[in-house]
C-alpha cells in the first residue's frame, strides 16, 4: 500500500508540474451556419477562454468559394475558438456561382464589415482573408472606406500581383472550354496580371491605402498536394516563378506590408489552421476599444522559409482529416510541411522549373481530338494537362516512333480558375526529339485545353507590349532559334472592363528578323476600360536544327484614360 501511495504522489507531482495541454476535440465548437447568399454572415461560437483585448477574426474566403471552407474539413474555425477569438465567416457573390470583381465584393464587404464590429460593440476587426479575399478586403477598406473598423489584416497566398492562370482562361486557346465552365467571370477578369497593375496603382494612390497594416503569407508547395488541379497549376506557374499551384510567391507579397512567411504550403494548406495559424497568431495583435496592439516587427523584404520555422509550429499530428482526404501522416514525416526534427530540410518547396516554356492548343471537339507535340534538342521534362469540360474516357500519348507511351495519368476535377473542368496530367522525362501526337478520347461534343510545359535548356522568348494613338505596338524577342526559320502567329482577344467579349480576335503571322518582331494591331475605339489578351505562337528551327514550337499568353489592360499596364 505505501508503494502505491509513492506511486499516486509521484503521478500528482509530475502533473502538477507539467499540466496537459488542451485536447482540440475537448473544446470543439460546432460550425456555423452561413446563408447561401452574397453577404449573409455567421458568427462562430463564443469561446470560454474568450479575453476582452482580444480582436474579432473575420475570416474571408477567395475565388469560386465560401465561407465554409473555413470550418468544413479545415481546422481554422477551431484553432481561432481554441485560442480565444470570436469570429465571423462571410459569403462574397462566387456563392451565386459568378465570381465578382474586387470593386462589387469589396463594396459589399465594407458594408459588412461594418455591421460586424457593431455586433460586436465596435470592437475592431482582424481580417484573415485567403486568395481574392486579399484583394477584395483592401478594395473595401481604401475604396469604399471601411478602415476605421479594422485593426489589421492577414493575407493567406493572395495574388496581390495577379495570377497567370487567369491570364490563360482569357487567352485564344482556352476561349472554347472556358465558355463551357464559365470561367471567364468577372472574378476571373479582374485577376489577369494587367488588371491588377491597374488596382495596385489604384490603391497606391489612395491617401486612405496605409491607414491598416498588412501582413502576408505564401506557399511555394504544390506537388504532391493529393489536389490534380494543384499540380497543373503550380507546372505552369513555375515557368513564372515559385507557388503554391495557384499564385506565385511573388504575387503572395503585398508592397508595403510585412511578408510573415513564405513557407512550404499549397494553395488550400496555407488556410488550414493546423498549418498556419500558430505561424499568424502573433500578428493578430489585442485591441483596447478602438487602440491596436503593435504585431512583431518583421523585415518587408524576408523571405522566410521553413528552414526558419521552429518545430513546435507544425501541423499537429493529433488533428485527423487532411484537406483532401489524404491521411494524414506524423509531424515527422509530413510531407507537406516539411521535416520538423530536421528544421533545415526545406526540399519540400517546389522551385521553379530552369527555361520553362509553355506549349498551348484547344478548341472544340466532337469525341477524341488530337493535337502535335513538337519536342526539340535539350527537353529534361515535359509536364502535359489535357483540361476538358468533362472526363477523358483516355490520355493517349504517342511517340514519333508511333509507339503508345506508357505513362501515369492524373485525373480530378478544378475548384479554382478552371472550376468545373477536368485534368489529366502526365510527365514525360527526357523525351526524345521529334513531333508526338497527344490525343484526348471522349465522346460527345465539348471543349479542351492543352498545355504543355517544357523544361528545357534551349530558346528564350519574351513579348513587349505598348499602345500609343489607338494602336497596340507589340515587339518579340527570342534567343537560341534561327531567325530566317522562325515565325510568329498572334491572335488579340479584346474584352470590355468586365472581361466581355467586345470585338472579332484580330490575327496575323509575321517573320522575325534578326530575332525580333515588331507589329502593331489596332484598338476597338469603345472609349471605356478594356483588356487585350495576345497569344503568340512560335515556330521555329533551334540551333541544332530541331523544330521548336512555343506560346506566349500576355494580357494589357487600358484604363478610361487610355493608361496601358501590363506586366
Amino acid at each position: 500500500m505505501m508503494v502505491r501511495n509513492k506511486w499516486l504522489a509521484g503521478v500528482l507531482a509530475i502533473s502538477m508540474a507539467f499540466p496537459l495541454l488542451p485536447n482540440h476535440a475537448d473544446m470543439a465548437a460546432a460550425n456555423p451556419t452561413v446563408a447561401a447568399s452574397p453577404g449573409a454572415w455567421s458568427a462562430g461560437q463564443t469561446p470560454p477562454n474568450l479575453s476582452p483585448d482580444k480582436p474579432v477574426l473575420l475570416f474571408v474566403h477567395g475565388l469560386t468559394s465560401q465561407a465554409k471552407i473555413w470550418y468544413e474539413d479545415n481546422d481554422m474555425y477551431q484553432y481561432a475558438y481554441n485560442n480565444g477569438y470570436q469570429t465571423a465567416f462571410i459569403n462574397m457573390y462566387d456563392i451565386t456561382g459568378t465570381p465578382e470583381d474586387m470593386w462589387k465584393d469589396g463594396e459589399l464587404l465594407a458594408a459588412k464589415i461594418k455591421e460586424i464590429s457593431q455586433r460586436y460593440g465596435g470592437k475592431k476587426i482582424v481580417i484573415i482573408a485567403h486568395s481574392k479575399g486579399g484583394v477584395d478586403t483592401q478594395a473595401a477598406l481604401v475604396r469604399y472606406n471601411a478602415y476605421p473598423y479594422v485593426s489589421r489584416v492577414i493575407t493567406l497566398s493572395t495574388p496581390h500581383h495577379g495570377s497567370e492562370l487567369a491570364d490563360l482562361a482569357y487567352s485564344s486557346w482556352a476561349g472554347w472550354l472556358a465558355d463551357l465552365v464559365g470561367s471567364q467571370s468577372p472574378g476571373t477578369s479582374s485577376l489577369q496580371t494587367s488588371y491588377m497593375q491597374y488596382f495596385r496603382s489604384e490603391m497606391d494612390k489612395d491617401p486612405d491605402v496605409n491607414k491598416v497594416p498588412f501582413y502576408t503569407m505564401g506557399g511555394d508547395k504544390w506537388s504532391g498536394s493529393g489536389k490534380t488541379s494543384y499540380t497543373f497549376g503550380g507546372a505552369y506557374l513555375s515557368v513564372f516563378g515559385s507557388n503554391d499551384g495557384v499564385v506565385t510567391t511573388a504575387s503572395a507579397q503585398l508592397p508595403g506590408a510585412t511578408l510573415i512567411r513564405t513557407g512550404p504550403w499549397n494553395h488550400a494548406t496555407v488556410r488550414t489552421g493546423s498549418y498556419t495559424f500558430d505561424l499568424f497568431k502573433s500578428y493578430i495583435g489585442t485591441v483596447t476599444g478602438a487602440a491596436a496592439s503593435a504585431a512583431p516587427a518583421v523585415s518587408s523584404s524576408s523571405r522566410l522559409t521553413a528552414a526558419a520555422v521552429s518545430t513546435d509550429v507544425y501541423r499537429d499530428s493529433t488533428v485527423t482529416g487532411n484537406v483532401y482526404g489524404a491521411t494524414p501522416t506524423s509531424p515527422q514525416t509530413d510531407a507537406n510541411t516539411g521535416t520538423p526534427g530536421n528544421p533545415s530540410n526545406n526540399a519540400s518547396a517546389d522551385a521553379a522549373l530552369p527555361n520553362g516554356h509553355l506549349y498551348v492548343r484547344g478548341g472544340q471537339t466532337n469525341g477524341t481530338a488530337s493535337e502535335a507535340l513538337t519536342v526539340e534538342d535539350g527537353v529534361q521534362s515535359i509536364t502535359l494537362d489535357w483540361i476538358s469540360n468533362k472526363p477523358l474516357k483516355e490520355l493517349q500519348i504517342i511517340a514519333p516512333d508511333g509507339k503508345r507511351q506508357q505513362v501515369r495519368v492524373e485525373s480530378a476535377k478544378d475548384d479554382d480558375i478552371f472550376k468545373g473542368a477536368y485534368h489529366q496530367i502526365a510527365r514525360l522525362d527526357q523525351p526524345v526529339a521529334g513531333n508526338w501526337q497527344v490525343r484526348g478520347v471522349n465522346d460527345g461534343s465539348g471543349a479542351y485545353l492543352m498545355t504543355a510545359v517544357y523544361a528545357s535548356n534551349t530558346s528564350n522568348a519574351s513579348l513587349h507590349t505598348s499602345l500609343s494613338s489607338g494602336t497596340l505596338d507589340m515587339k518579340l524577342e527570342t534567343e537560341g532559334l534561327r531567325s530566317e526559320q522562325t515565325t510568329a502567329q498572334y491572335t488579340v482577344n479584346y474584352y470590355d472592363g468586365e472581361g466581355k467579349r467586345i470585338a472579332s480576335p484580330t490575327t496575323s503571322q509575321r517573320s522575325l528578323i534578326a530575332g525580333e518582331m515588331e507589329t502593331s494591331v489596332p484598338t476597338p475605339a469603345t472609349g471605356e476600360p478594356s483588356s487585350y489578351v495576345i497569344t503568340t505562337d512560335i515556330s521555329g528551327v533551334t540551333a541544332a536544327g530541331k523544330p521548336y514550337k512555343r506560346t506566349l499568353i500576355k494580357s494589357v489592360y487600358v484604363d478610361a484614360n487610355g493608361q496601358t499596364y501590363s506586366e
